[in-house]
């Protein structure tokens, strides 16, 4: 008889998680008001089935962030590996930061709806501050001294989170008007307004905004298809 370690896992429950993340990500704004029952229905599954994995939408939020980040935290680090440097990998990061942004801004506009809780906001903060310190880590001596390493990681994520939203809440009725977003200026403005010792660009150079958004919207396509 198979030991437990040499039966195969059972593909059910990773069949279904990724089939609410799927639900989430094709929300479109004619879906009005999010609830769980609704994506559970668009999803396949039961409202238990849900509930077996998330205890509410506010956790479906922070595990697909969760997922993404690992996913940017990969993709990062083979960027770096190709022989990049380490401000190619930040604005990279960005980049891809970017792109997520604008392919599932339905879910993440309806995500400022759910009103989500302040503990997964702090999650995501977090997320993304150590992220951030890994690369000021590769970075070394380009880091000025008199900055604290997690208080720079902090500013930086606050000012790329509030670009973020107020794209998200600006672009709106265009979403509404059934236009296809573009975040590029999105990615521009995070670029112009990150330190230039971590971007690596020069105040008032151009950030190549738009080359980098289309490396990294196939790269993000790719990964979901």
């Amino acid at each position: 008889m198979p030991s437990t370690s040499e039966r195969a896992q059972d593909p059910r429950p990773a069949r279904t998680r990724a089939a609410i993340f799927a639900a989430a990500r094709a929300l479109t704004v004619a879906d009005g008001e999010v609830a769980v029952n609704a994506l559970a229905q668009r999803a396949g599954v039961s409202r238990a089935a849900f509930y077996s994995h998330f205890s509410g939408l506010d956790d479906l939020m922070a595990a697909m962030l969760s997922q993404m980040f690992d996913s940017s935290r990969e993709r990062g680090l083979a960027y770096a590996q190709e022989g990049r440097t380490v401000h190619e990998a930040v604005r990279f990061g960005f980049g891809m930061l970017t792109a997520y942004v604008e392919l599932h801004h339905t879910f993440l506009r309806g995500a400022l709806d759910w009103k989500f809780s302040h503990r997964t906001y702090t999650i995501l903060v977090d997320t993304m501050t150590e992220l951030h310190g890994e690369a000021l880590q590769r970075l070394g001596d380009e880091v000025p001294v008199h900055l604290r390493t997690e208080d720079a990681c902090r500013t930086i994520v606050g000012g790329c989170l509030s670009l973020v939203v107020h794209w998200l809440v600006a672009s709106e009725q265009r979403a509404r008007d059934g236009d296809a977003l573009d975040a590029t200026d999105l990615l521009d403005s995070i670029l112009t307004t990150a330190p230039a010792w971590y971007t690596g660009l020069e105040p008032g150079a151009p950030t190549g905004a738009a080359g980098l958004m289309e490396i990294c919207r196939q790269v993000r396509a790719d990964e979901e298809s």
